[in-house]
């Protein structure tokens, strides 16, 4: 059956049975339930600017401003059953998208781009059936809670960027970071997850342990490297993985390995505290050079065949939250702070490859090497209630302000290193680099409709995303949500038309570029973004 008829069915069935309060349950005399919730979901996305990376042809640019770049269907089945002894949850969900016109180029273009190393269709990275989640939930005497099975645990204070929001990778590969429920790109895992409740210290002590039964795929953020719809400018339509493939059993990064941490949360003088450790994978991967380009992370890779690979190195994290509230100002202060030792990064020298026509070159920045450094990660964040504002504006409920002071400090940095700040691009980091969020929510005609704006600043490089967006809310099922997502980048990687051939514009450069940073890479990815929701 093809999988628009599975949708339709879905819709069907769900709209003929009988509903109570956007869900259904059944139960039974002996106090036993099953409970269904879920949704039927339809995104829409379009291009609002045209993207200079060459198209199929080698000759003209891929364009696309207007098109649709993603018609993405979704059905999410959540099943709890209380057994009394016992609860059990279920968490389905089937990903379908239609090959729009658009992410037909992009494809052509990897097929172009890599007809003798191709691996499959971009497609079915972005689309299919998953058991996110299915765990159980036992209570072991007054005190204990054990969640046992493939499960989510959010641990910090963040959003965006994350300082102890570590112990699961997130799959940025189709909606990249800008899905509003973040718990719809992070990859669940299976785990151990206990609880114990301590009174006598006014705290709760969780112990978290992964015993490495999950797929390597599941570890780590999933990045768009195969040149899909968000691969970074100016890579669409260039699969990288032929020569830079995924090693999930290095030594230093063997996804197979335990991992395990703990978390104290504990409430002391009003304000709320956890204290954290966490020793898992770098959910950002590095690229582990062969050694006769630069310096391997340990073991070298063992294809001759490839540059280099790309792994989770081991860490671990020792971390602390704060929360509370400031009366002098009437705010919320959240504090949160993540140290890594020996934090591996890729460094310089830039490496360049021959290129696709003769006298160019294909620079890979940071796979000179890997160096390791002591990272401390910092939050603060404020959240306030605009009172005057909401009696100015007439909204149902006071706004929201919420801002956040993020801040990576290479505490051992030395600038010899030519660390980069993102692999493949040649900026070099900072000894601190400083990113701001915020967001301001209003709500109106009772909370049905609801206009927010949200911003994100690279104080340290200047570029910036704003991203405005409206949420309706129609009765118990229908929801609605719209967002304008704006790049406004300071300097980028272009590309550049060489005697008819569209090529980066450092390819008959004596050096890589140097001024692309992490947003930058998302120069010329604007887009509307509509998505309907049928919840139940």
């Amino acid at each position: 059956m093809s999988w628009y008829r599975v949708v339709l069915a879905a819709a069907g069935l769900l709209l003929v049975l009988p509903t109570a309060d956007a869900a259904y349950r059944f139960s039974t005399p002996g106090g036993k339930s099953l409970l269904l919730t879920g949704y039927l979901r339809q995104h829409m996305a379009v291009n609002l600017e045209d993207h200079p990376e060459a198209d199929a042809s080698g000759m003209g640019r891929l364009d696309g401003k207007g098109d649709i770049s993603m018609m993405r269907s979704t059905f999410r089945l959540e099943a709890k059953a209380d057994l009394g002894w016992a609860q059990f949850v279920t968490i389905y969900r089937f990903d379908r998208e239609q090959e729009t016109g658009f992410l037909d180029d992009i494809n052509d273009t990897i097929n172009a781009n890599n007809a003798p190393l191709r691996l499959n269709n971009w497609m079915d990275d972005v689309e299919g059936d998953q058991m996110r989640e299915w765990y159980g939930v036992f209570d072991i005497g007054p005190r204990v809670r054990a969640t046992l099975g493939k499960q989510q645990v959010v641990w910090g204070e963040t959003d965006f960027f994350r300082g102890m929001d570590i112990i699961h990778g997130f799959d940025l590969r189709w909606r990249s970071f800008l899905e509003t429920e973040n718990e719809e790109l992070r990859k669940p895992l299976i785990l151990a997850n206990v609880e114990i409740d301590i009174p006598e210290l006014d705290g709760i002590l969780q112990l978290v342990y992964r015993p490495g039964w999950d797929k390597g795929k599941a570890l780590g953020n999933g990045l768009d490297i195969r040149g899909g719809r968000w691969a970074t400018q100016p890579n669409k339509g260039i699969d990288f993985l032929p020569l830079l493939p995924y090693n999930y059993d290095h030594p230093g990064a063997d996804t197979d390995d335990p991992n395990y941490g703990f978390r104290w949360i504990g409430h002391a003088w009003g304000w709320d505290y956890s204290l954290n450790y966490w020793r898992g994978l770098n959910n950002d991967p590095i690229g582990n050079p062969q050694a006769f380009l630069g310096t391997p992370f340990g073991a070298a890779p063992s294809n001759p065949f490839v540059l280099g690979e790309l792994i989770f190195p081991k860490v671990e994290t020792f971390g602390a939250t704060v929360t509370g509230y400031l009366e002098g100002v009437d705010s919320v202060l959240r504090v949160e702070l993540a140290f890594t030792p020996n934090k591996p990064y890729n460094a310089g020298p830039d490496v360049g490859l021959a290129g696709p026509v003769p006298g160019s070159t294909i620079w890979v920045p940071g796979l000179g090497g890997v160096v390791e450094r002591d990272t401390l990660i910092s939050m603060v964040g404020i959240d306030k209630q605009l009172k005057g504002l909401g009696r100015l504006l007439n909204t149902s409920q006071f706004p929201l302000f919420s801002v956040q002071v993020f801040d990576t400090w290479l505490m051992d940095f030395d600038g010899d290193d030519h660390i980069v700040e993102t692999f493949g691009f040649g900026a070099e980091r900072h000894e601190h680099t400083t990113i701001l969020t915020g967001l301001l929510q209003l709500n109106y005609d009772n909370s049905t409709v609801n206009p927010s704006i949200a911003g994100v600043v690279d104080a340290t490089n200047g570029d910036v995303v704003i991203i405005p967006a409206l949420d309706l809310v129609y009765g118990d099922h229908w929801r609605i949500h719209t967002d304008l997502d704006l790049f406004l980048i300071k300097n980028q990687r272009n590309v550049k038309n060489f005697g008819g051939f569209y090529l980066p514009e450092d390819t008959f450069a004596t050096r890589a570029e140097d001024d692309t940073h992490l947003i930058g890479t998302f120069a010329n990815n604007s887009q509307f973004n509509l998505r309907v929701t049928y919840q139940f």
